[in-house]
């Protein structure tokens, strides 16, 4: 797909999320797109595999569509490329950096002078990416003056993303003096311009007390009810879970369990999880097991550690499923293996006790050690059990 870089938690999409001089392509649904390539808009042909590779517009996420429509725009965007359109040098310039299409290798050079050339026609998306380039170091050497210079033209002419960048470089301290006062109003006006990533990070800090910020559940509410109400899965878990445990809000079960409910059919690993959570202890709606189980597995097939060590929990037991100890041991090893410290623990008794697994006192004494260190309660008494 498109060149995507993931400092912490910042998303900065080169080339998707491009804003044309006189045509925005990203606020183009589908239809419309596929009308506008049809008729030979090569820009619309390349905005298609944005659509297809982010989930926007009316389509959903397909990189092998993506990919397509990607390599299809290229002999076009090349050609008004050379006739001097801006908009074509900075998606064609995110096409090089992609190396999916480009025989396994990423032109950051050629890549880094069509932004350069867009920039400087002023194309506030390419002024963005540029700045990227400067701060990254992709296709010229770090030059953090430069990269925030280039965030500020482009933050000037409205382009969010640019300010979600100058966020990220006060927040983090990437070339500039960590600030995360200056961070936050950087966000905040990515956020007024609608960006998701911003609101979001704004919702994290004030969850977290980020950098010394206080922490204010109320606040990191606000930033995640709203992009709740796009249907982003994560910020759907999040406001779940203010319900669920009354942080910054009256305690309540049941509007916990639509939120999870919500998160869990966007596909959000946690969000399945703690649907299933709710399912099998009976908050928000009745005791059902085999839906506890059914959501777990969802949960623990997208490798959620919280999934695979409750899945593993029901085979132990026999809740909502046939009781085998064999079936535990693998769900407990595979969330072990992100070091999880309760499944490890429970690992341990498995070997302990030789469930599934052929006794192993000594196993079991190391993996009780590992939980512990990691400050494992459970496991401290295991081992205090075993003599140790």
């Amino acid at each position: 797909m498109k060149k995507i870089i993931t400092p912490l938690f910042l998303t900065v999409l080169f080339a998707s999320n491009a804003i044309a001089q006189d045509t925005n392509y990203a606020s183009l649904d589908l239809n419309t797109l596929l009308e506008m390539s049809s008729n030979g808009d090569a820009c619309a042909t390349d905005a298609i595999g944005d659509c297809y590779a982010l989930g926007r517009g009316g389509a959903k996420i397909d990189n092998d569509v993506a990919t397509t429509y990607y390599k299809k725009a290229i002999p076009g965007l090349e050609k008004m490329a050379r006739e001097g359109n801006p908009e074509a040098m900075n998606r064609l310039a995110g096409d090089l950096c992609n190396a999916d299409l480009n025989d396994g290798y990423a032109d950051y050079d050629k890549a880094f002078r069509l932004y350069s050339l867009a920039a400087e026609a002023g194309h506030a998306a390419a002024q963005n990416n540029l700045g990227t380039c400067y701060e990254f170091g992709h296709g010229t050497t770090v030059d953090y003056d430069k990269a925030f210079i280039w965030y500020l033209k482009s933050s000037d002419q409205g382009y969010a993303g640019a300010m979600l960048s100058l966020g990220y470089m006060y927040d983090s301290g990437h070339g500039l003096e960590q600030d995360i006062h200056k961070a936050i109003e950087w966000y905040e006006k990515a956020a007024e311009h609608g960006n998701n990533t911003a609101i979001s990070n704004l919702g994290y800090i004030y969850w977290s007390g980020k950098n010394g910020i206080a922490v204010d559940y109320v606040k990191s509410r606000y930033y995640y009810e709203m992009m709740a109400e796009k249907g982003d899965g994560e910020a759907l878990n999040y406001v779940g879970f203010f319900y669920h445990d009354g942080l910054g809000v009256e305690q309540n079960d049941d509007i916990a369990f639509k939120y999870y409910t919500k998160s869990a059919h966007a596909g959000h690993a946690l969000g399945q999880y703690n649907l299933g959570n709710s399912y099998q202890y009976g908050r928000g709606t009745d005791i059902d097991y085999k839906k506890a189980v059914e959501w777990y597995e969802k949960s623990a097939k997208q490798n959620c550690e919280y999934g695979q060590t409750s899945l593993g929990d029901c085979y132990r037991t026999g809740t909502g499923v046939v009781q085998n100890f064999y079936q535990a041991y693998v769900w407990y090893q595979k969330a072990a293996d992100q070091n999880h410290a309760d499944a490890i623990n429970k690992l341990g008794e498995l070997f302990r006790d030789g469930q599934g697994v052929h006794q192993n006192i000594n196993k079991a004494r190391e993996l009780f050690q590992r939980a512990t260190n990691m400050g494992n309660e459970n496991a401290r008494i295991n081992l205090n059990n075993l003599g140790y």
